[in-house]
């Protein structure tokens, strides 16, 4: 068993570090030209050490908790509780690590045209649904995820459920990354953009600054570089959104703390 985790373990290690080589290389070739190329070599030496920590802080707890769980005569003193909670640790530090990489491949395949969107019938109430339930575990304890919906289980579009699920756990994983007391809204509405399926995702956390609402879906653009991921994330949502036919932006018009998020997708 152990020696199986540590191969799962270096199989992990050298895909993070492809993923580096291929996050660098993309980074300088967007600041090639000139002073944006010297300034891109400068913020890539942040973003890269970024990166690394990223990779390196789940990488420590995966391999901890993991052997210790491999022990017997460790696993054999721990209560059902503790156990469950490692398990959580690592399933949450690997889903992090996951992220990452499929953040990376994902825009690699968008600049090689190889990104598929497969249509078929989404259903729409079953996609939040699922995708609260995906990430749910994440969520801080004093923040309450909930879905609002105007239509019934029954509502359908033609879409690729996976790429709908996809910009809607992206905006959800960053509220969670930005919210820690208060809430998190997800809400599917008819009414606010007739003719198309609006989803909101709706924070109670940090906001962000007026001049950063475009900016930070460019990609490896975050409001705060301390916080975890590639900057990859909202980049992924636009294009989604656009190939879709529809669109993914920041709410403008939302007042008070935190921070509205909105994908728009056409109903035909």
């Amino acid at each position: 068993m152990i020696s199986m985790l540590n191969i799962i373990l270096m199989v992990i290690i050298v895909v993070l570090v492809l993923a580096l080589v291929m996050v660098s290389f993309m980074y300088l070739r967007e600041h090639r030209s000139g002073e944006l190329y010297k300034h891109g070599v400068a913020i890539q030496k942040e973003y890269l050490q970024n990166m690394s920590h990223d990779i390196r802080t789940p990488m420590n707890a995966i391999c901890g908790f993991s052997q210790i769980l491999c022990n017997k005569q460790i696993r054999d003193m721990l209560s059902e509780e503790e156990i469950e909670e490692y398990n959580m640790v690592i399933q949450s530090n690997t889903d992090f690590l996951s992220t990452l990489v499929n953040d990376i491949l994902d825009i690699s395949d968008m600049e090689s045209g190889k990104y598929k969107i497969n249509m078929g019938t989404c259903y729409v109430n079953d996609v939040c649904r699922q995708v609260i339930s995906t990430v749910k575990y994440r969520c801080p304890d004093g923040v309450n995820l909930y879905m609002t919906s105007e239509v019934d289980d029954d509502f359908t579009i033609q879409s690729d459920s996976k790429r709908v699920s996809q910009v809607i756990m992206n905006f959800l994983t960053n509220a969670e990354k930005h919210t820690e007391v208060g809430e998190i809204h997800v809400d599917v509405s008819l009414k606010e953009n007739p003719g198309m399926v609006t989803f909101s995702v709706t924070d109670k956390g940090s906001g962000v600054p007026p001049e950063k609402a475009e900016v930070i879906f460019q990609r490896f653009e975050k409001v705060n570089t301390m916080n975890g991921g590639t900057g990859l994330g909202l980049a992924i949502c636009r294009q989604i959104a656009t190939q879709l036919g529809g669109v993914a932006k920041l709410d403008a018009t939302h007042t008070g703390k935190g921070a509205r998020f909105i994908f728009t997708h056409p109903i035909k």
